[in-house]
């Protein structure tokens, strides 16, 4: 989770290497790491004409070798590859360039090369592996990571917040690390004082459609129709009918997963893995699985393909139809 840590630390110690790879899933991350390294460049010359940003995608390797060996006579360069497409079939021999330049980089250049996601069996990761440095970003996945975060943000901006806060807000704003960021953005700037209240999350920040979502399954675990449909009407007003019935479909979908994996006798530390989700998700996903019984799940599910149907032949409403089904979740 620290990789940016990692980064500024190199910033100041000068030992940011010739070579470097950074992906993963939190973009919102890198891009942080990207301005980081930008101003140390910035910082030697202004202007800017050390830094050079290239299109994987349309700028050869050779045409990037030939720029990283270019020397700067305004101090360092800085080379960042964005959208590299190293990682597909059909590279071959395309990639030769790059490997001659990692056995002798110029000290003077600093590369970077993005990606959403590699292979780690490809030449070029090992080869940067070998030579470089390779940085994964991706987002806290414990809640004592999501809490360690959101205290190095508030200190960043002066705030703080009491245990209880910090965990509304995180659950209240979506676990998204760029969207939480913004929403700090604005609690600092609104907020008098130094520390941000509950009041302070529920008035200023939106609440996450994600969330009002698991505030909904709360409702219908607890056989409560009518709060289960305030929460539908909640997420109506933010998202369109069709995306609802996703949404709710999906959880469905989650939650048989979950109570499958239950039967089968596994742990809740697979549940990431084997679902595809997040941690913090999964976590939830596997207490609210043990709530519902198979049968009941697959009924909803069947449910909502019923219900997906009849609003795509128009045979009601699409909020009506969806309060209804609700209702009979929360019956079943």
């Amino acid at each position: 989770m620290w990789e940016i840590d990692q980064v500024r630390q190199g910033i100041v110690k000068n030992q940011i290497p010739s070579v470097n790879l950074w992906y993963g899933e939190e973009r919102f991350f890198i891009q942080e790491a990207l301005q980081l390294l930008k101003n140390s460049y910035l910082a030697q010359d202004p202007s800017g004409s050390g830094i050079e940003i290239l299109s994987g995608k349309s700028t050869g390797p050779e045409q990037i070798v030939e720029i990283a060996n270019t020397v700067s006579f305004f101090g360092g360069k800085l080379i960042i590859v964005e959208d590299i497409p190293y990682f597909q079939d059909g590279q071959g021999d395309a990639l030769e360039p790059f490997f001659a330049y990692f056995e002798n980089p110029n000290p003077g250049t600093c590369l970077v090369f993005l990606a959403q996601s590699v292979n780690r069996g490809r030449k070029f990761f090992k080869a940067i592996e070998k030579k470089g440095s390779i940085l994964e970003f991706g987002s806290p996945k414990r809640q004592q990571e999501w809490s360690a975060w959101l205290d190095r943000e508030l200190a960043a901006r002066g705030k703080t917040m009491k245990p209880q806060v910090k965990a509304l807000f995180l659950e209240w704003g979506g676990h998204q690390v760029g969207a939480l960021s913004q929403e700090l953005d604005k609690l600092a700037l609104f907020v008098e004082g130094k520390e941000i209240r509950t009041e302070d999350v529920r008035s200023l920040v939106p609440q996450a459609v994600e969330a009002t979502v698991f505030e909904l399954l709360d409702a219908v675990a607890a056989r409560s129709a009518k709060e289960a449909v305030q929460k539908l009407q909640q997420v109506l007003r933010q998202e369109h009918s069709l995306k609802v019935l996703t949404l709710l479909s999906r959880q469905v979908r989650l939650l048989l997963g979950a109570r499958a994996m239950r039967q089968q006798g596994r742990g809740a530390e697979e549940a990431p893995r084997l679902l595809g989700i997040k941690p913090y998700e999964a976590q939830k996903i596997w207490q609210k699985a043990a709530q519902l019984t198979w049968e009941q799940l697959s009924w909803a599910l069947r449910e909502c393909l019923e219900t997906d149907v009849a609003i795509k032949t128009g045979k009601g409403e699409p909020e009506f139809l969806l309060e209804l089904m609700v209702v009979k979740f929360c019956e079943m």
